[in-house]
């Protein structure tokens, strides 16, 4: 199985079955914990994925071959060795769109999963939770007319309040941070066919 093309911080990912497999809860959690730049072992990431740390082993080996994650130094005991994410982010780039249109949605599914399970976790127990932080909780969402310019303008703002703090890790953070969770979805809508289309002003209006 050939390996994802690298691109600087980025994973690029072109096969259809590669995007697929990518979709399975345990990979996607795999990733997630180690994309702050963490390093965790397989028995580590048992804990995140639910499984055993020989099942967990089995989902860290087939990210490797697609050269999302890698093996690091051993530990001092050297009985397990700490893994860590290749690149900062995993895209999604093919030539023929329509041939990963639905290894993405399996992707977008499990996605859309773990962050409404994550949600629903912070909110069964918010009431133990300190008011400063609770102040801070906001579940959202918007439509906006925008030009393509304007949303490319618009995500890359996101994208740019946020690169500073994307390469903490777990050693380096302040003493009073914590994770927190940060999803965002663009997507265009699909304007249904008996919508109007804007045209250009009447001059009789």
């Amino acid at each position: 199985m050939p390996k994802a093309p690298h691109d600087g911080d980025r994973v690029v990912l072109t096969d259809p079955r590669d995007i697929r497999a990518l979709a399975h809860p345990a990979r996607l959690a795999i990733i997630e914990a180690l994309s702050p730049g963490e390093e965790r072992t397989a028995t580590e990431l048992a804990s995140v994925t639910g499984l055993s740390p020989s099942a967990t082993s089995y989902h860290l080996k087939a990210l490797e071959k697609w050269g999302i994650v890698k093996a690091g130094q051993a530990r001092a005991d050297g009985r397990d060795r700490p893994w860590k994410a290749v690149g900062r982010t995993i895209e999604v780039d093919s030539a023929a769109p329509a041939s990963t249109a639905l290894a993405e949605a399996a992707i977008l599914g499990t996605f859309l999963d773990r962050n409404r399970a994550i949600a629903i976790e912070y909110l069964q127990q918010e009431e133990n939770e300190p008011q400063q932080w609770r102040d801070m909780v906001e579940l959202a969402a918007g439509d906006y007319w925008l030009t393509a310019d304007e949303l490319e303008k618009a995500a890359r703002a996101i994208r740019d309040v946020l690169e500073p703090y994307s390469g903490r890790r777990r050693d380096s953070r302040p003493a009073d941070s914590r994770r927190v969770r940060i999803a965002r979805i663009v997507v265009p809508r699909t304007e249904p066919a008996s919508s109007p289309r804007p045209g250009p002003p009447d001059p009789a209006g």
